[in-house]
């Protein structure tokens, strides 16, 4: 059995997932004979499209409809090898020799009749080699069939906006985008492919991403003679590195077919190297101007896809070009790398009223952090679920939810890679550990605190998939926290001046306390990206945070390489009854988002990429983080409110009055209050006399 045959391999037996597409495909059916119905499927390669359109097509026969094929593949693109191709499929012999329009009008003849007496459906695949009929078949052909028919149309690309737009199909045409199959779905792929152990079966997973044409090259590999044991810990066998990195060279080969043209494939590695792009970025990094005519070839490719703010690689594919531009022009890559790094430092150094900063400090954090924090990103889904707030009214299924995590909670293991350094990690995690997230959350406490303290994650669908708890810190939460079971090794042990901080009024936030963040697969990119981006978007909020994260190394090593320190107070063991666990806290308040980066070009000794400005900043974090800090010159002033002190503190940062307001969530009247309060308390004159009495 060769490669190229692999894609046929698969059966009914193994049809796994796709439950939505299916349902799509049974609604619209359902609308026949009353209409006409136009489907398109679409996905890059490998995605398992042609193996969808025999399930729709065995449906259809089982429902008592006529089906027919016709495959791009193997005849010259006109109206005439169409409709004979087409007759073919029907199993109806076509006058030999017509011409053209003869034929055309016989083909049309004969579908209406089939039509009349049952549901006919029409299967287009491989459209995207069908580029030379695609107006004939829109303005003309299938415009002349009528009701009870469904043509589903499948190809890499979506159909064109002609197809949108058009009078004739606009109404009737549901566009159906493939992905890959969700973690349930490779598991009882895994399964009827035998492979049954359960560390296998997640190297399996992780390996593949869901990608079908993935999945069935290797458990081919792991099916073909002499393989050994698949074993979670072998370095030999089929999943080993070199086999695996063959598999992905396969795929990856297959989506370069459609990169004919040598003048896109810079354009292609340097999309690789960006996590996301638009045009400006892929400009900046290939330190030339591209234009708009290059661009749109490229993001027509399809594995290319929209995300939010730009576009981005499929990640098998990325992964391999990294990889191979890597270790071919190690020079180019690394230039590629910095300018994208430049790219995000200049943005972030900005004014940005938009609230980009988030996102462009996530992005940054690609190139700036550790090989773990590289790893995590290159891991990281481009286009990530997010967490909502929840109500009152959901208490209820987020109780059953954690009630089904207790006793559903299996073992884990998390395998992520870094190009750059080319280091693998690899986190196991019991069953125990993994259902540690759920541990003592008491739901009505929190919902009777009043703010939007809980979170959840759904899928499309709306089912659960995880959910946060993050408490805002203030004179409220205050008591909340001296005694819930994750909090009060912190809040219970604090010094007077930081009580004094932290007692903000009930409408502001000191900080905030992350009490659990809490997926249902630690193995799915998809929902461990959302839980990276929400701790990304609590940093980014320039505030404390504080946390005492799961006692597991996955958990601990991903908290230090975000830059969280070890809180000084008693480590807990409220996670279960033996293992300690600490409390990590990250004070961002007053910084802004480049303060972060600078942090962190200093920790991992990369303040030079960026340039001199950069440099110099990151050595005044340094000098400053070793020096005694101001904050605690102003939190030592006893005659100066709490809300004073915050407002100084900024002020000590530098911040405008309306900067200042926009910090602490209030009015700029309100910081011009309380600045003339401290000026009438320290006989301060103006600001800057002002700074320098607080600071004395």
């Amino acid at each position: 059995m060769s490669l190229n045959e692999v894609e046929t391999e698969w059966d009914s037996r193994a049809f796994v997932g796709r439950k939505r597409e299916l349902s799509v495909f049974e609604a619209l059916r359902a609308k026949l004979p009353a209409s006409r119905q136009l489907l398109n499927v679409y996905g890059t390669g490998g995605m398992g499209k042609s193996f969808l359109l025999d399930e729709f097509e065995k449906r259809a026969r089982a429902s008592g409809g006529t089906t027919a094929t016709v495959d791009s593949v193997g005849f010259v693109r006109t109206p005439h090898a169409f409709c004979s191709r087409l007759l073919e499929a029907l199993d109806i012999r076509a006058e030999r020799g017509a011409e053209e329009t003869r034929l055309v009008d016989a083909c049309v003849d004969a579908l209406a009749g089939i039509a009349e007496a049952s549901p006919l459906y029409l299967f287009i695949d491989t459209y995207e080699q069908m580029e030379s009929l695609d107006q004939w078949l829109r303005e003309s052909f299938l415009k002349r069939l009528g009701k009870n028919v469904m043509i589903v149309v499948a190809g890499r690309y979506p159909l064109s906006e002609a197809w949108r737009i058009s009078a004739a199909w606009g109404r009737c045409l549901t566009r159906l985008p493939l992905a890959e199959l969700d973690a349930a779905s490779v598991e009882r792929y895994a399964e009827y492919m035998h492979i049954f152990d359960r560390g296998a079966a997640t190297r399996f997973r992780s390996a593949s991403r869901g990608h079908p044409l993935t999945m069935s090259l290797l458990a081919f590999l792991y099916a073909s003679p002499g393989s050994p044991e698949l074993d979670a810990n072998a370095e030999a066998g089929p999943y080993a590195e070199a086999d695996r990195y063959d598999t992905l060279a396969y795929v990856v080969n297959r989506w370069l077919e459609e990169v004919p043209d040598e003048h896109l494939r810079p354009f292609v590695e340097a999309a690789a190297v960006l996590r996301r792009f638009q045009q400006e970025s892929l400009s900046y990094a290939m330190e030339r101007e591209i234009t708009a005519s290059e661009f749109y070839q490229l993001i027509r490719f399809s594995f290319i896809r929209k995300v939010d703010r730009g576009w981005a690689m499929h990640g098998l594919m990325r992964e391999l070009v990294n990889r191979e531009l890597l270790s071919r022009t190690p020079e180019r890559y690394e230039r590629i790398r910095q300018r994208a790094m430049q790219y995000y430092y200049a943005k972030m150094t900005e004014p940005n009223e938009s609230g980009g900063e988030a996102q462009d400090g996530v992005e940054i954090m690609y190139y700036v952090g550790d090989s773990l924090i590289r790893a995590f990103m290159n891991w990281f889904d481009t286009a990530p679920l997010r967490f909502f707030p929840a109500g009152p009214a959901e208490r209820s299924e987020l109780e059953a939810y954690v009630q089904r995590r207790k006793t559903e909670s299996r073992e884990a293991r998390i395998e992520i890679y870094d190009p750059l350094s080319d280091r693998r990690f690899a986190f196991g995690l019991t069953a125990r550990e993994t259902a540690y997230t759920v541990q003592k959350v008491d739901f009505e406490a929190l919902f009777a605190l009043g703010y939007d303290i809980v979170r959840v994650l759904r899928n499309a669908a709306g089912a659960m998939l995880g959910f946060a708890v993050v408490v805002p810190i203030n004179e409220k939460t205050l008591p909340y926290l001296r005694r819930a079971p994750r909090s009060k090794a912190y809040f219970s042990n604090l010094s007077s001046a930081m009580e004094a901080r932290l007692a903000v009024p009930s409408d502001y936030r000191a900080g905030w306390f992350v009490e659990t963040i809490d997926t249902a697969d630690y193995e799915d990119p998809a929902q461990q990206s959302a839980m990276g981006y929400l701790l990304h978007d609590l940093i980014y909020s320039g505030e404390l945070i504080v946390e005492s994260p799961a006692p597991t190394t996955y958990f601990i090593e991903a908290h230090k390489s975000l830059g969280f320190e070890v809180a000084r107070c008693p480590a807990h063991t409220e996670y279960e009854d033996t293992t300690p666990a600490q409390t990590f806290v990250i004070d961002r308040r007053g910084e802004l988002g480049l303060d972060y980066v600078h942090r962190m070009l200093r920790l991992t000794g990369q303040s030079r990429l960026v340039g001199q400005a950069a440099s110099e900043a990151a050595a005044g974090a340094q000098a400053e983080a070793d020096a005694p800090p101001a904050a605690d010159r102003i939190a030592g002033r006893p005659e100066l409110t709490p809300r004073e002190k915050e407002v100084a503190k900024l002020l000590e940062q530098g911040m405008k009055n309306a900067d200042i307001a926009a910090a602490l969530f209030v009015s700029e009247v309100t910081v011009k209050k309380h600045l003339r309060s401290m000026m009438a308390k320290l006989a301060a004159k103006n600001r800057t006399q002002l700074l320098k009495r607080l600071l004395e």
